[in-house]
């Protein structure tokens, strides 16, 4: 049988992917949200809060018990088939031609996770949008929505996926950002980092003394490393060993990350100056300095994130944040807060506006 013919020009791949709008897909990826399975996420993503890890400590807590954090709906699927390739016949696409990279999207959390539930995804496309830019050209933003549902099918969680494919660079050629030292920020290992964070913990954060302006805690990441690359990887996404027919395909050594583990793979075929995150890593960075910040008492509703720099192994990552307004709405105490994750030259590398609802005194 012979091998469908490769899609090599960028209007070709719209206008397959478009064909797609509306395919919704039976569920691609689950996971149970087992005590341990929540412990190894925040090993993943460097977040040691107690509340998701340490029983005693939920115990005294209004859950009463460990609960996943929101963002472990990553653990169940980080959502990003159906806006990388669609409906399109895998075997039609390289990333000799067409690299992707992760450009964020709106999470609205629904329902706490509890132990020993099991959050399933599911995916639907949605949209392709045709976009320039002056470092890679002209390129599309696939959009696609993935549904999270528990096993009471209740809804978990809807995420908006953004992805971005365009022409491969050719020769090398990297994408240009901004990766010299321009701040005072210290290079340092992670490793430590997660376990002298403060948080806001059980002080419960009252809506009435949330100051528009404010800053908060910065929560500090370090410099990025293979092993916190390693600990995402397998401890959130999940990937398993790739066959050998996949690794011919894409001429890698280690696709066990996307190819994210092998430099060179990384430079040619997916435009990087070296190994690279996933996006979704920082996403969930972002969303941990929300929920330190919020407190054992708030609730994380909605974030809507820009992934828009690539982070590289060697970038040192800082988190900062401010408080952009407070408001009620629907019966809800509301805040929305701008975080942002900084590398070593000052460079915003992803952005979003978090809403978490806080209790009031009169509560």
């Amino acid at each position: 049988m012979a091998e469908p013919a490769m899609i090599r020009t960028l209007d070709e791949f719209e206008a397959e992917y478009r064909k797609g709008i509306g395919y919704r897909t039976p569920p691609l990826g689950s996971k149970v949200a087992s005590i341990d399975n929540i412990r190894r996420f925040g090993d993943g993503v460097g977040d040691y809060n107690p509340l998701y890890r340490d029983e005693s400590y939920a115990a005294k807590s209004r859950f009463g018990m460990i609960t996943a954090p929101p963002i472990f709906i990553y653990g169940a699927s980080i959502g990003v088939a159906m806006a990388i390739n669609g409906n399109i016949d895998g075997r039609r696409l390289s990333s000799s031609y067409f690299p992707m990279n992760y450009a964020g999207g709106a999470i609205d959390f629904c329902r706490t996770i509890w132990p020993g539930d099991r959050v399933t995804a599911t995916e639907e496309i949605v949209d392709v949008h045709r976009k320039h830019s002056d470092r890679i050209g002209d390129f599309v933003l696939c959009e696609a929505l993935v549904s999270y549902h528990n096993q009471r099918k209740e809804l978990v969680a809807t995420k908006q996926t953004l992805m971005a494919r365009y022409e491969n660079l050719g020769g090398g050629r990297t994408i240009a950002y901004d990766r010299a030292k321009k701040t005072q920020v210290v290079e340092e290992s992670p490793d430590p980092l997660v376990f002298e964070r403060e948080r806001r913990g059980s002080a419960t954060r009252h809506f009435e003394d949330v100051v528009e302006g404010e800053e908060m805690p910065t929560l500090h990441k370090g410099t990025y490393t293979v092993t916190e690359l390693f600990l995402f990887t397998h401890g959130v996404v999940g990937t398993g060993r790739s066959p050998r027919a996949a690794l011919e395909k894409e001429e890698s050594k280690d696709l066990g990350g996307g190819g994210r583990f092998d430099a060179d793979h990384a430079r040619h075929r997916r435009n990087m100056p070296g190994q690279f995150d996933w996006g979704p890593q920082r996403v969930c960075w972002l969303a941990q300095m929300a929920t330190d910040w919020m407190g054992d008492d708030g609730t994380l509703k909605r974030m809507v994130t820009r992934v828009r720099h690539p982070n590289v192994v060697g970038d040192t990552n800082t988190v900062f944040g401010k408080v952009g307004r407070k408001y009620t709405e629907n019966g809800e105490h509301l805040v929305d807060l701008e975080v942002y994750n900084e590398n070593q030259a000052g460079l915003a590398t992803a952005e979003s506006t978090i809403t978490v609802a806080l209790p009031g005194r009169s509560a």
